[in-house]
């Protein structure tokens, strides 16, 4: 089969894709990304807290395959699947909120609306804060920004994880 002889790396940055992609249907089918959008911020930390599973798993499986992993080899290998799931996961967002949620911004700026109206000390502020809300809803900007804030996750789980990755 061909995941067998694939790559590891390759293969675990799949599974984390797939993963991500169930998760983001799973949220618009609970209805995180329109009507309760309130909790998405959530269920977000969440999602990223999961992907650090998948990096433990990851080590683990490289350190059972190769005893003599070391903390620069795990770094390296971490990384290479942060690359890799990032690069596949930025497509799939790009994809997913062209095709299959399409309506998720304009879901969004709505409900901040609703949000800064309660909020809003001013017209003036509420402008701003309508205008600064539909500038970062926009696809390329959104997409910059998640997978930026995915990236320094990666980084974190890349440097931290090996350092309690203990040969045997």
């Amino acid at each position: 089969m061909l995941i067998q002889r694939m790559n590891n790396t390759l293969k675990f940055a799949i599974y984390i894709v797939v993963f991500s992609l169930i998760w983001l249907v799973g949220e618009k089918l609970l209805g995180y990304q329109n009507t309760i959008i309130d909790w998405l911020p959530f269920t977000s930390l969440l999602w990223l807290i999961l992907i650090g599973i998948f990096y433990i798993i990851f080590l683990r499986t490289a350190r059972r395959e190769n005893a003599n992993v070391d903390y620069k080899t795990n770094v390296r290998s971490l990384f290479l699947l942060s690359i890799y799931w990032l690069l596949a996961f930025g497509l799939l967002k790009w994809l997913y909120y062209q095709f299959v949620n399409p309506d998720y911004f304009n879901d969004v700026i709505i409900r901040g609306r609703e949000w800064l109206t309660l909020s809003a000390t001013s017209e003036e502020n509420f402008e701003n804060a309508t205008q600064m809300m539909e500038d970062f809803l926009q696809l390329p900007v959104y997409l910059g920004t998640t997978t930026a804030i995915q990236f320094i996750f990666c980084l974190i789980y890349t440097f931290l994880f090996p350092a309690f990755s203990k040969k045997k």
